[in-house]
């Protein structure tokens, strides 16, 4: 009896195989697509991601991935043309794409000044955002009116940062945020939570202009991320009105009027937006408010932090938005002449902004910018930078030396003092 034939099966066998090769293809793909965006490479990740999607056209994920890549290599109209085709698409297959792509439209939209889509987009963002937090847990607003606001009683008003590390593009603006602060709010004061990260030299400056400094410790029991130590001070029974800022994202004149206006008003909270990219429901150092309607705040953050997934530098935002935007939405003053979401004002009028910059918004990035140096050490070694200006330093940083130089990230002002030849720049020799 002859024997049966085996073709038929190889060719049943063949479609299997070749789905569990295309499948282990693209996992080779994602692990080093997400190896490369852990670097900042968009580069790569845009190759990567081209490769993914000749394997599989359609994919979703995939295309919202590549279209972020293209946006951050430049290829702004190309990112749009992609971000377009996955809004174009049903509902279902929206779902389907990265939870940020149409974040990333909005983006896009405000690097191309497409104005009318970036407020079109970002609002749908926005909106869309709203829907899917609004009926979390809420607390109720106390009765009666927020506390009156009162200038005389600095204590009870605090801007509060996080702070820590021994980065100057945190550090120098939070230096600079305090004496900005003493011109621009009077009647607050700026409270720093920070640790023995923070070198002595920036804890001195931050006392002698004002900061009230607490001091924290990042212990491994302890689930409060440090960059959200700022929010501890809505626990204080002694402050009334608080603003949330971050470090590197300096106090400006455009705010000033703007949170006066809040100040005026009934509601018990205030929020700003001032970039195309402020499609967050809220933004953790833009935003502020009374105390007494949120309980117990670190164990709030603790339970938060205890289940959460996702990336770490937005556990801020994301602990806002879960927790408080449920309460907060519907007791906010904002301000926003982008997305014209949740009945938002302009900013009010305001004399020139100080920070000469034509990059400068509210809430920007003080720090995009580097210094370099030569280096004799091996890679990974620490230099000892010192900066200094007059008679005032020098002020110490550790900088790590990679392929023969060393780097620091310093706030676009030093910058413009080095070039002028107010700031002075001196290695003094590493480990």
């Amino acid at each position: 009896m002859a024997k049966r034939p085996f073709r038929p099966l190889q060719k049943l066998l063949t479609p299997a195989k070749s789905v569990a090769r295309l499948q282990a293809r693209l996992l080779e793909l994602a692990a080093d697509f997400r190896a490369a965006l852990a670097k900042g490479d968009y580069a790569t990740g845009r190759t990567l991601a081209e490769q993914a999607l000749h394997e599989t056209p359609s994919n979703m994920a995939i295309l919202s991935d590549y279209a972020l890549c293209l946006m951050r290599t430049g290829e702004r109209e190309q990112a749009y043309q992609v971000y377009m085709r996955i809004y174009n698409s049903p509902p279902d297959r929206q779902k389907q794409a990265s939870s940020t792509w149409l974040d990333g439209l909005a983006e896009v939209c405000g690097w191309l000044d497409k104005r009318d889509e970036l407020r079109k987009f970002g609002n749908e963002s926005l909106t869309r955002a709203d829907a899917a937090f609004r009926n979390g847990r809420q607390w109720p607003l106390p009765d009666g009116s927020p506390p009156a606001f009162e200038p005389a009683r600095p204590e009870q008003n605090v801007i509060s940062y996080s702070l820590f590390g021994a980065d100057p593009r945190y550090c120098e603006s939070a230096v600079a945020n305090i004496h900005a602060a003493a011109e621009l709010f009077s009647g607050w004061t700026c409270r720093i939570y920070l640790d023995d990260s923070v070198p002595l030299h920036v804890q001195q400056r931050l006392r002698d202009g004002g900061a009230d400094l607490v001091q924290m410790k990042r212990d491994a029991g302890d689930a409060i991320p440090p960059v959200m130590w700022r929010f501890l001070v809505m626990e204080d029974p002694d402050v009334s009105r608080f603003l949330i800022r971050d470090a590197d994202a300096l106090l400006s004149e455009r705010e000033v009027p703007a949170v006066q206006q809040w100040l005026e008003s009934d509601r018990w909270f205030h929020h700003m937006r001032d970039y195309f990219t402020h499609t967050e429901l809220m933004l953790a150092g833009m935003w502020g408010g009374c105390t007494g309607v949120f309980p117990d705040i670190a164990t709030l953050i603790r339970q938060y932090v205890h289940d959460y997934t996702g990336p770490a530098r937005f556990v801020d935002q994301y602990f806002l938005r879960t927790t408080f935007w449920p309460t907060v939405r519907n007791s906010v003053l904002s301000h926003d002449e982008l997305f014209d979401f949740h009945g938002a004002l302009v900013f009010p009028s305001h004399p020139p902004i100080r920070w000469r910059t034509a990059k400068f918004h509210v809430g920007s990035n003080a720090s995009f910018q580097r210094i370099t140096g030569q280096s004799g050490l091996p890679d990974g070694a620490t230099e000892s930078v010192q900066l200094s200006r007059g008679e005032a330093g020098p002020w110490t940083y550790p900088a790590i030396v990679r392929g023969g130089q060393w780097e620091l990230n310093l706030p676009f002002f030093l910058v413009d003092e080095l070039s002028e030849g107010r700031l002075r720049v001196e290695c003094g020799g590493g480990r």
